[in-house]
């Protein structure tokens, strides 16, 4: 690497860290702030960035791609989503709590779509109707899954009967005509929400990339990708409206919100999964992907999104899930992973761990919470028991699947 280049990435961390100071994540009160120890922080951080850019662009020379390390990333993925959904750090410290929730945690699901997109682009090399077997193989997974967590919907909804028996009073609807409201509503609001939102907080991921795929290969039959490719940046601009929420002008405001009054978020395939769906593939398209000094760049791209969150912070925002500093951050953080060299050669089914964390993880929220009353208030503890838990239920399911892949295998021979 050039000199220039070095120097360059030591500028770069000593912004970072005086970044870190100016917000407070770096205090006099936990001794962070003492100079020396900012000066160590940024001799150790340029040392590691230097030496990873280095190890990148070597095994780009040689044309080494580590795909092992995004099922490693996946993992990792999932662990840092089931932490952003227990929201540990927000009754213990402010600044722990913005830059876990509204800075790192939010990079894991377009990392997710990315990865997804950029293998589908791959298979669809070797197979030209990869598509469609993907979603023909997924759509089992996710009714399968809907239908595990039917009764943990029902559980929750049981509170807020008296509400709705208290509305319903007050509205004096004929039973007869409820009833028929239901049967005819019903059919139709389960197939909104199986197609939009998932029966469940996480499972909207599943019909967001499948939907995502679907259009993809549509429009890829009649039209330029790259087409879609700026359509679908559009569109999550509009999706970006519930983070920005606060700073839009009135006019702009007024108009987003007839859609958030129907649809109530953007957080779909349609303003979210998208757009970055179709960049995963692009990426996945290409012979070679590789960018010159992706980690340099992946740190600045960090930089803007610690300086995007906190800048938002302080405005009125209806989510935070679509931020678009996530674009470089995910872009450059996939190219760098796939090039950095990989020394761990353990035999653990990384990929297959990270989609029963993501399954799994909101029952096990949902369970310790009834069995440990105020374990909120201990956030280790909480996080401990729930990633504990997660892990025996994800290798059961693994050993499972094991044990059922070979016994077909024998009958089958």
């Amino acid at each position: 690497m050039k000199l220039k280049n070095k120097l360059f990435i030591i500028f770069i961390m000593t912004l970072l860290i005086f970044f870190l100071r100016i917000i407070n994540v770096l205090q006099y009160e936990n001794e962070l702030a003492n100079p020396f120890v900012m000066a160590s922080m940024i001799a150790f951080f340029s040392f590691i960035s230097i030496s990873i850019q280095e190890n990148i662009d070597h095994n780009y020379q040689q044309q080494k791609v580590y795909y092992q390390n995004l099922n490693i990333l996946k993992y990792i993925l999932s662990i840092l989503v089931i932490i952003l959904h227990l929201r540990p750090f927000l009754h213990y410290s402010n600044e722990l709590d913005l830059a876990f929730n509204n800075i790192v945690s939010r990079i894991c699901v377009p990392m997710f779509f990315i990865i997804t997109g950029y293998f589908v682009a791959k298979k669809e090399k070797e197979k030209s109707h990869y598509i469609d077997t993907y979603i023909k193989r997924t759509i089992p997974l996710y009714l399968t899954w809907s239908l595990i967590y039917l009764p943990v919907i029902l559980m929750t909804a049981i509170q807020y009967l008296p509400t709705i028996n208290e509305y319903l009073v007050k509205i004096n609807v004929p039973i007869l005509l409820l009833i028929l409201l239901v049967i005819v509503l019903l059919p139709i609001l389960l197939i909104i929400t199986l197609c939009y939102s998932g029966v469940y907080y996480h499972l909207w991921y599943f019909p967001a990339v499948m939907l995502s795929l679907f259009v993809l290969k549509k429009w890829k039959e009649k039209y330029k990708l790259n087409y879609l490719f700026i359509i679908s940046f559009f569109l999550l601009l509009f999706g970006a409206t519930e983070t920005y929420y606060g700073v839009l002008p009135l006019s702009i405001k007024e108009l987003v919100t007839y859609y958030y009054n129907i649809f109530f978020t953007t957080r779909n395939f349609l303003f979210f999964g998208l757009f970055y769906v179709v960049l995963g593939y692009k990426m996945g398209s290409k012979e070679k992907t590789y960018t010159k000094n992706c980690f340099v760049k992946l740190i600045i791209s960090c930089f803007f999104l610690a300086f995007e969150a906190i800048i938002l912070h302080d405005f009125h925002r209806l989510d935070s899930n679509i931020l678009l500093s996530c674009i470089p951050v995910t872009y450059y953080l996939f190219i760098s992973t796939i090039y950095i060299t990989n020394h761990i050669n353990l035999k653990i089914k990384w990929n297959q761990y990270s989609k029963y964390y993501y399954l799994f993880h909101p029952m096990i929220i949902f369970i310790v919470s009834l069995i440990f009353k105020g374990v909120n208030q201990f956030p280790i503890l909480n996080i401990s028991i729930v990633l504990m838990l997660t892990h025996i239920l994800s290798l059961v399911m693994i050993k499972y699947n094991q044990k059922k892949y070979v016994s077909k295998r024998g009958c089958n021979e």
